[in-house]
């Protein structure tokens, strides 16, 4: 085919002939032609939409709309990471944001999925960068050779305006290396559920943490995916609890709600409460899934545990070992020391990977829906199980005891309780050594307490550990109340005690049921709490254990204090004090005396009272039993009130208050007391003040004793003080 124009010598030939030619001509002197094709390109517009029925997010969202705001006076791309663990919709609100605001990139809006398939390797940057590529127009042809050059080729086309990437299951800060566009007010958005470090050249993300959705945003979404309005119910929110705030699990849920021959929400939630909600939700489909929800939950692509079990197989052998092992840990949070004891290195691993995220210092904790899943990988396996659990079982117990020993010098049974001293280690197997102080061991079992409350629930701690367990959370529960839990614990001794075949573990456990249900003091359980010191004196006196005896006979004597008899009991702790006989117990005589002057303030014996309590404060003194010390001040500054002399109440009770922690019994029953002061000495206002303190205090902890507090407030418009 020839072009040409004119006829003689020095003319252009401008026709045409020969060949088959279809399309355009142009011709002109002075023609410029795009570098490819005859049009412009199209602003790329990769992103896909992000799921219907979007909610919450507003935090990060807003976040996202400052760092776009702020990108003008940028000198390099902004980096921003999304993590958060599998399916709490990191993908969905990127997708989302992404739609949102695709207007304020006008160099165009590209999106990969780096996501590893299968066991394989995540897709490689020169394949992402080749469709980037193709969505400028570059021909297949014209590629470059290497992924520097794709690299450099992409950000020149990018370098006239500012675009968006959006790089969805980032495995590595290496897989985004080449991925950035070049003009400097251009984001990059990533999602990722490993908490990726620094990127090319130094530069670190900026990190964006994507959490569960609370409840109600968990009932806006399954509401949403079903497409009517579902009441709320007992049925929806089993449903909702057991997705632990993952839109992921919550969308296949919904799909599965509204699936006419499903049998509703309720028929899911009974199913939920008898399996594992990801079996539950097993969909049929190939391998694949978006954990994070942007593909529709019933479509084929996605199945409940599919997602979990690729991420799982993705982990290295010595992080899939410490995963399955919290699977076998009985609640979702634990302390670091756990994982580091029993699987070394693995915790910045499983936290890195997203699987893990912090609660409270020192403390971790795993997304419900991933700790169910651990769960049912730990019980594949029945006899790595059952040596597991010993494991996890026998750390707990040293811990406890360990705690038990700093915070209290009392006498114990059994062999993790040779003697009273408490800044005895645990053990050299790798337990935790002593706490460092007393404030220490009380916080670091308050919050183990649910999950001691568990262990003494499985089948595999067995009786004899179950009672050192009870012996072990005593102190812990007399500072902070949880009646509930602590009750709980001791009752499951007791019942398990008889199948020890030890004597003296029985009347231990009578012991502490009575005591938990004592110190609780509600009417039925000072009457079932009689019962067990009984039973625990009887025991005793079988096998003829005095310190044992002398306990229950002191127990018996409070309880006699509580029921309004504070002369049975003076002669039951007399009795007490007898049946330790020549026992070397000085802690046990100091507690005796101190329990004879409550006795001696109950019956309106005031100086009798503060001579026994005096005693006692010089006895426990001498011990250094600074929480009995501390007790004691209370419990005269009290009687000093009670026999009409507040001034001299003033500084036994000041010194109380500085020892109590905040968020105790005892720091509640010594700002009531104070209360009662400044009413005697004619400060209302401040008593109402110190009421109410006590009032809030007593009811965060549950306690039966907030009653006290109410019927002070009650009684100020008429007597301006309480009776006393």
């Amino acid at each position: 085919m020839d072009s040409y124009a004119g006829s003689g010598p020095d003319s252009v030939n401008n026709s045409i002939s020969g060949g088959n030619f279809y399309g355009p001509v142009i011709m002109g002197r002075d023609t410029h032609m795009p570098e490819h094709g005859l049009m412009a390109a199209p602003v790329p517009r990769m992103l896909p939409f992000g799921p219907d029925g979007f909610v919450d997010r507003e935090v990060p969202r807003a976040r996202l709309d400052e760092l776009l705001a702020g990108s003008a006076g940028q000198s390099a791309p902004q980096l921003v990471l999304l993590h958060g663990t599998l399916g709490v919709g990191k993908t969905g609100l990127a997708l989302h944001w992404g739609q949102e605001r695709r207007e304020a990139f006008p160099g165009g809006v590209f999106y990969a999925d780096l996501t590893p398939q299968g066991l394989g390797h995540p897709v490689e940057a020169d394949a992402v960068l080749e469709s980037f590529l193709g969505q400028l127009r570059i021909p297949v042809a014209e590629m470059p050779a290497s992924e520097a050059e794709l690299a450099a080729r992409f950000r020149s086309l990018t370098a006239g305006q500012p675009a968006l990437v959006v790089l969805d299951g980032v495995p590595s800060a290496a897989a985004v290396r080449h991925l950035l566009p070049g003009h400097p007010a251009s984001m990059v958005v990533m999602t990722s559920q490993f908490r990726l470090g620094a990127f090319a050249e130094g530069r670190l993300p900026v990190r964006l943490p994507v959490p569960a959705l609370d409840e109600e945003a968990c009932a806006a979404l399954f509401r949403a995916v079903v497409g009517e309005d579902v009441a709320s119910s007992d049925a929806l929110r089993t449903v909702l609890r057991a997705s632990a705030g993952l839109p992921y699990v919550v969308r296949i849920a919904a799909a599965h709600a509204a699936d006419p021959v499903s049998g509703g929400v309720e028929e899911l939630a009974a199913r939920i409460e008898r399996e594992n909600i990801l079996e539950v939700l097993e969909v049929p489909g190939d391998e694949g899934g978006d954990p994070d929800g942007a593909l529709d939950p019933l479509d084929g692509q996605a199945t409940a545990r599919r997602v979990f079990d690729l991420a799982h197989e993705r982990l290295d052998p010595r992080l899939r070992a410490g995963f399955r092992l919290l699977g076998l840990h009985p609640t979702p949070e634990f302390p670091a020391a756990f994982l580091e004891a029993l699987a070394p290195g693995t915790l910045r691993g499983l936290h890195g990977a997203g699987l893990l995220e912090p609660a409270e210092p020192g403390r971790f904790r795993m997304n419900g829906v991933l700790h169910g899943y651990a769960q049912t990988l730990a019980a594949a396996d029945p006899a790595a199980r059952g040596a597991g659990l010993e494991r996890v079982i026998d750390w707990y117990l040293r811990r406890a005891a360990a705690a038990e020993r700093k915070i209290s010098p009392r006498w114990r049974a059994g062999e993790l309780f040779p003697d009273p001293d408490p800044d005895r280690g645990t053990g050299p197997d790798g337990a935790p050594g002593p706490f460092a102080t007393r404030a220490e061991a009380i916080g670091a079992l308050e919050a183990d307490r649910h999950t001691l409350a568990a262990l003494a629930e499985l089948r595999e701690t067995g009786p004899a550990r179950l009672c050192l367990l009870a012996q072990a959370v005593h102190a812990m529960f007399l500072d902070r109340g949880h009646h509930t839990l602590w009750i709980r614990i001791a009752r499951l001794a007791q019942e398990a005690a008889t199948d020890t075949g030890d004597g003296l573990m029985l009347a231990r456990m009578h012991y502490e049921l009575a005591f938990a249900l004592g110190d609780r003091g509600a009417a039925e359980d000072v009457e079932e709490a009689r019962l067990h010191y009984d039973a625990a004196r009887e025991s005793a006196r079988r096998i003829g254990h005095e310190r044992t005896e002398s306990s229950a006979l002191e127990g018996l004597g409070r309880i006699a204090v509580a029921q309004g008899r504070p002369q049975d009991a003076a002669e039951l702790y007399a009795q007490a004090l007898t049946a330790l006989g020549s026992v070397e117990h000085p802690r046990g005589r100091a507690l005796l005396e101190y329990h004879q002057g409550n006795a001696a303030a109950a019956g309106g014996q005031y100086d009798r009272a503060a001579r026994h309590l005096a005693t006692a404060l010089r006895a426990f003194e001498t011990l250094k039993d600074e929480a009995n010390v501390a007790k004691t001040r209370l419990r005269s500054a009290a009687a000093l009130l009670a026999a009409g002399r507040p001034r001299e109440a003033a500084a036994p009770l000041e010194l109380a208050l500085e020892a109590f922690a905040e968020g105790t019994l005892n720091r509640a029953d010594a700002v009531l007391v104070r209360g009662d002061l400044r009413a005697a000495l004619g400060d209302p206002e401040a008593a109402r003040s110190d009421w109410q303190a006590a009032l809030a205090a007593y009811e965060s902890l549950r306690s039966i004793r907030a009653e006290e507090p109410r019927i002070r407030l009650a009684r100020i418009p008429d007597q301006g003080e309480p009776g006393h």
